[in-house]
């Protein structure tokens, strides 16, 4: 079914077209979530928490607006509203995680809307499975990594770099200055690409060849 008629029916109530419409969304929104609050655990509860928003504000949604971008919106003010609530834990933990051994790639692919510089791309020669596999695993170290992050480093880096928003909505989002968000973001990278030399070596890209 067209996604526009599941919009409008389940604006209408229709529960089946409402429960087709998550399915469509939900790897979506977990992946905003976890990228924001850095917890999977964490993340599946805010997953579950918009979408329950959703069906009580989508008789709200108007006919030929952005559907995917007023979610997305949902998603990040629910995700930012958990981090507000929590207090940092499994710090210990998450650290633990990083010394396990990681599947060879070329960057950390962090989900559906990710940054091209950190992305991995699929080998010539390699099955989708194994693809899904790897994104996976780069995906769980890309979380454990931004655990490192102070939440607003890590805020800003998602919502910038990740999810693709401008540098002023970042701003708006985070009721912050520009040159605040920016400072943030310049910080978090660094810190990721320390981490990802020092840790995970097999995933950083080979420098390229100087030409002569």
């Amino acid at each position: 079914m067209d996604e526009h008629d599941l919009i409008r029916r389940s604006a209408a109530g229709d529960l089946d077209a409402f429960e087709a419409l998550i399915e469509r969304k939900q790897e979506r929104v977990f992946w905003i979530a976890c990228h924001i609050v850095g917890d999977e655990e964490l993340a599946r509860d805010v997953a579950q928490e918009v979408f329950v928003r959703l069906f009580r504000v989508i008789r709200r949604f108007r006919a030929g607006g952005h559907f995917d971008a007023w979610l997305h919106r949902i998603a990040t003010n629910l995700a930012i509203d958990s981090l507000r609530r929590e207090r940092p834990h499994r710090e210990a933990a998450a650290l633990d995680a990083i010394r396990e051994p990681a599947t060879p790639g070329e960057g950390i692919p962090t989900g559906p809307g990710t940054n091209p510089s950190l992305a991995s791309s699929r080998g010539e020669h390699e099955s989708p499975a194994g693809d899904a596999l790897r994104r996976r695993e780069v995906r769980r170290i890309f979380t454990v990594l931004s655990s490192l992050l102070t939440r607003k480093q890590r805020l800003a880096f998602v919502l910038r770099e990740i999810e693709g928003l401008t540098t002023g909505e970042v701003a708006g989002i985070m009721k912050t200055r520009e040159s605040t968000v920016r400072n943030h973001i310049l910080q978090a990278r660094r810190i990721l690409q320390e981490e990802v030399r020092r840790r995970y070596p097999e995933y950083c890209r080979p420098p390229h060849p100087k030409k002569d």
